[in-house]
Formats: structure tokens, C-alpha cells, sequence
């Protein structure tokens, strides 16, 4: 596919998902975080463009595709980690759009999952030294291959691993991990159903319905490691319950405004909205 047609796609994609509301949890353009604001992730949206054309173009280096887009993202704002989780995911998908002849879903996300199992040590090696960079909040209690310890990187090099075997090792309890591992499985599913939303729906109802019906069927990474399995099951099983009730407004500001309160930020969810609608977009989806 052309590669200002993915590129575009790819960041209109950031674009839309943080301009969304209410979504539960997560900046938006009704209200920030302390440090981090609607306009850093409109920056960062803007300051990743030139990487995501580039990895149209490229059949290797995922990893450093990875880090430079996280380079590119903390020059151009200071709130710090914006769009980390969505970059892991962007970055191979953009890579395997720019190497399809059409947005034909099947024969993308297989791409995709090609560019994953072929990754180096290199590239696992890039992303775990774009970790520190992003200033991501990440787990302390890993059993192996601590991103925010240098000797990962070593230990990584001397039993050449490559960043699809160190993702291996992350999935079990890491939402984004399991989906690079996973063959974009979530991605392309809630990609489809953005479409059958906005069919009905404006384009921010139709991202923040779809946001909503992930966060009611799969524990958020962000919530479960900050704040426990127990709040995390509970904020499944809210979200549930809206959706079962059919996405009432009153109820999903309610509670956003909760989540915002305690600081329960889903931001693995958000980050997997993004990559879903950035292949909406590129089958046709507009706003």
C-alpha cells in the first residue's frame, strides 16, 4: 500500500483514539492527568509521523522503528509515555500494510505475524533500551528479563533471544505482549467492530463503545499492575455492565469520572483501540 496512505491512517488512528469521549479512565480532550495532558498525546501523534512512513518501507528493524518512534514521540512534548504500547503495535502493522498490495485483513494480519516471528535479538534489544526512554511504568515483579534492569539487555544477547521469544515471556500477564505474540488477534477483531459500530454511530461512539467492550472482556495491563486483581476484576466487570445495559452515557461518564478519581488509567486497552482503528482506517473507515 502507499506509504503516506498508511503513515496518514496510522496517525490519524492516535489521533482519534485520544480525542475520544467518555473513555473510561484515559486522557481525552475533557480532561488530563497530572503531568500528562490531551495536548502530549496530540504531539506525540504528530512527532511519530515520519517513522510510522518509514516502516512502510522497511521489511526489518521493528525494534529500532520501535525506539526511534519513542525518540521522536519525548522530543516534540514533556508528558512523558504517550504512546509506547501503541507504537509496539503500529510499528509491525504499518510494516505490513506497507508491504500488502491491499488492505485485505487476512493477508495483513498475517504479514504482521511474519514480521513478529522474524524478529532479531536486535530488534529485542532496541526495544528494551526504548523502555527507560519513554519513562514506562512497568511491573517490578517479573520473573525474568526485567526491562528496566541493564542486564536484561545482556542476558538478551547472550542467549540470543529475539523480541518475539522475549515477548513470549511478557504475555502471560501483558495485554500488548500477547497480542504481538498472539497474531494481532484482538486488533483486527475490535477493528471489526469499530466498523459495525460506526455503520450506526458517529466515529467517537463507535471508539468509545469499542473501548468499552475490550475493557469488559479483557483485564487491563495498566489497571491489574498498578492496582491489583481485584480493583482490575471489578473495573472488568463495570464496563460489563454498561455494555449490558447498552452503553448508557450517563453511566460510562459516570464512570469515567471514577476512574479519573482514582487515577485507574486502562491504557492498554486504549493502546490496542488505536492499532484497531488505525486498520479500520485503512479499509475505509472515515470520520
Amino acid at each position: 500500500m502507499n506509504e503516506e496512505y498508511v503513515a496518514r491512517s496510522a496517525q490519524l488512528a492516535l489521533l482519534l483514539e485520544v480525542s475520544a469521549y467518555p473513555k473510561p479512565g484515559n486522557v481525552g480532550r475533557t480532561h488530563d492527568f497530572k503531568n500528562t495532558r490531551y495536548e502530549h498525546f496530540l504531539a506525540s501523534s504528530v512527532a511519530v509521523y515520519p517513522v510510522l512512513r518509514e516502516a512502510t518501507s522497511r521489511g526489518k528493524g521493528v525494534g529500532e522503528l520501535i525506539r526511534r518512534g519513542v525518540e521522536e514521540s519525548m522530543e516534540w512534548q514533556s508528558g512523558g509515555n504517550t504512546h509506547f504500547g501503541a507504537l509496539l503495535l503500529l510499528i509491525p502493522l504499518a510494516m505490513a500494510a506497507g508491504a500488502c498490495e491491499s488492505n485485505d485483513h487476512e493477508g495483513l494480519r498475517q504479514k504482521a505475524k511474519e514480521i513478529m516471528l522474524n524478529t532479531s535479538v536486535d530488534d529485542a534489544v532496541e526495544v528494551y533500551r526504548a523502555f527507560p526512554k519513554a519513562k514506562v511504568k512497568v511491573r517490578t515483579d517479573v520473573p525474568e528479563l526485567d526491562v528496566m534492569d541493564e542486564a536484561s539487555v545482556k542476558e538478551i544477547m547472550e542467549k540470543k533471544l529475539s523480541l518475539y521469544e522475549t515477548l513470549t515471556i511478557s504475555a502471560p500477564y501483558d495485554l500488548i505482549s500477547r497480542e504481538l505474540v498472539g497474531g494481532f488477534d484482538k486488533t483486527f477483531r475490535y477493528a471489526s467492530l469499530l466498523r459495525d459500530f460506526a455503520r450506526k454511530k458517529s466515529i467517537n461512539d463507535a471508539i468509545t463503545h469499542t473501548y468499552l467492550k475490550l475493557l469488559s472482556e479483557e483485564e487491563d495491563t495498566f489497571v491489574k499492575m498498578k492496582f491489583g486483581a481485584e480493583k482490575s476484576k471489578y473495573v472488568l466487570e463495570r464496563a460489563k455492565e454498561i455494555v449490558r445495559r447498552g452503553y448508557v452515557l450517563k453511566e460510562m461518564e459516570e464512570f469515567d469520572s471514577e476512574l479519573i478519581g482514582e487515577g485507574i488509567n486502562p491504557g492498554s486497552t486504549a493502546d490496542i483501540i488505536a492499532a484497531a482503528l488505525f486498520i479500520a482506517i485503512l479499509g475505509g473507515l472515515r470520520v
